[in-house]
């Protein structure tokens, strides 16, 4: 039985995977450089502390990380100031868990002082007010930490609470952390190796509310 959900945030919740990739995109515009879409396709799902590793492996001294990712938050902060697009069945969802007294608590790689800001333009605050960032856990995904510490948050055994990812370094911490695991595809490409032992693949998050009705209701 799903006694309490833990939602991954960019990607899972909002549809804004892309708006990073056109945000890195600007940044190597503005500074005359190419940063390839396969190098941040491999930024999804994890902390600035790894994505700093993984950039500084690509470019070396080449391209300042700090002078980059700057730009690109700019690009993204400009087009999210007001609002933030919700991937479909979101606020459903939200609304289901709310109903049905199920708690509900985002554990995103993104750091509190941005998370929080999309999550307050959202419009969805007031049905998800828990969370976990990015910068609250020493180790990031793939390592469980995060998930763990959100089922600590809203008092559920991780082993009974459903985690919701669109990300290989996500789906690997969310098998880890031992509960429900559903892969709910975005951009991110997804090895089939990765999916190896998670729940469930669905497509949207309508299908989550009815999964999670049909899990509860055995």
């Amino acid at each position: 039985m799903v006694k309490g959900v833990i939602f991954d945030m960019d990607g899972t919740m909002f549809d804004t995977e892309c708006l990073s990739t056109k945000g890195w995109i600007y940044a190597g515009k503005k500074l005359g450089v190419d940063i390839p879409i396969a190098l941040t396709d491999s930024f999804r799902g994890r902390n600035p502390q790894s994505i700093r590793k993984k950039f500084a492996e690509y470019f070396g001294d080449r391209l300042d990380y700090d002078e980059a990712r700057a730009m690109k938050h700019e690009y993204f902060d400009e087009v999210t100031k007001d609002s933030v697009p919700h991937k479909e069945g979101l606020r459903d969802l939200l609304e289901y868990l709310d109903a049905h007294k199920i708690p509900a608590v985002i554990a995103t790689s993104t750091e509190k002082k941005r998370a929080s800001r999309l999550i307050h333009v959202s419009g969805v605050e007031h049905l998800i007010a828990n969370a976990i960032y990015g910068d609250m856990v020493e180790h990031g995904k793939p390592e469980p930490d995060i998930f763990l510490k959100a089922a600590e948050l809203i008092g559920q055994n991780p082993e009974e609470c459903l985690v919701l990812e669109d990300s290989a370094p996500g789906l690997l911490a969310g098998k880890a952390a031992g509960g429900y695991t559903i892969y709910v595809p975005d951009m991110a490409v997804v090895p089939e190796e990765v999916k190896k032992g998670i729940t469930e693949e669905l497509a949207d998050l309508h299908e989550v509310t009815a999964w999670i009705e049909k899990e509860n209701n055995k």
